[in-house]
């Protein structure tokens, strides 16, 4: 929650959004993870110096979201990949539409001129070695194919940028010690128990501490910018919004569904 009290990642989420100012009351009442995932990737982004109108960007799974317009405003160019052709409820954001009509997503004015869209998997990105100076991807990456598939994408994310190029990438991680029993016996039994497993598989997408260690940190040569910050406020684990009848609550920061919590973590990685 506090981050919101932030000035600068503040800002951001207010660019990134395009805001009016009378809509700055309402980001502060419906603070959401979405938002802190953009707002603290593009400020990661900005703090590196990628945002010279310069740079050459890549979106993993990156769909239709905001982030893929604000950046063709401060990019030489901006690739959005995501497998559009799967239309779905849950992957809405990767609506057909964006590939030839990107102007129905946007909100706000970009430069279209600076952007391309393209049917792509994460795992097999069909660019050249060290062409992007930046590759961003939001929420995505945990639903690949599992935790090898996350490692894989990892290893293209590092192979397509150059010499110094950041990747930021924000994912879903466990913020409650139940999560750890859970992962304990999904390693002997090659599964998760079968009471939740049957009925939660989403949980088989999120990452322990552990986990995003191996498969996202250790899985490469790239380096973080900044120390990876695994706490959490016990009072915004307080707030905890019940999945998935979570759709009308304002804040939305941390989920629980069954007494297991989890939330979002961004990593910034430098090649």
């Amino acid at each position: 929650m506090a981050d919101w009290d932030d000035p600068e990642l503040l800002e951001m989420m207010k660019d990134v959004l395009n805001l009016d100012i009378g809509k700055y009351p309402e980001l502060l009442e419906t603070r959401h993870r979405k938002h802190w995932e953009w707002a603290i990737g593009m400020l990661a982004m900005k703090k590196a110096g990628k945002m010279d109108n310069n740079c050459n960007f890549l979106g993993i799974g990156s769909g239709s979201e905001a982030p893929v317009f604000y950046l063709t405003n401060h990019a030489k160019y901006v690739f959005s990949t995501d497998l559009y052709t799967i239309t779905s409820r849950r992957w809405k954001e990767a609506n057909t539409d964006m590939l030839t009509n990107p102007e129905r997503f946007a909100p706000s004015q970009f430069n279209r001129k600076r952007l391309g869209v393209q049917i792509m998997s994460g795992t097999n990105i069909h660019f050249d070695d060290n062409t992007f100076d930046a590759v961003f991807s939001y929420s995505s990456i945990e639903h690949f194919g599992g935790k090898d598939a996350a490692a894989k994408s990892m290893k293209e994310i590092e192979r397509v940028l150059k010499p110094g190029g950041v990747a930021s990438i924000a994912t879903e991680i466990f913020v409650c010690p139940e999560s750890r029993e859970l992962y304990r016996e999904r390693k002997i039994h090659c599964q998760f128990p079968l009471r939740l497993f049957r009925r939660y598989s989403i949980f088989s997408e999120m990452f322990t501490h552990e986990e995003l260690e191996q498969y996202l940190l250790a899985s490469t040569n790239m380096k973080p910018l900044w120390p990876i910050d695994y706490s959490v406020e016990k009072s915004d684990l307080e707030r905890a919004v019940n999945y998935p009848n979570s759709k009308t609550d304002k804040v939305h920061i941390f989920l629980n569904l069954k007494g297991i919590l989890w939330g979002s973590i961004h990593i910034a990685l430098v090649k």
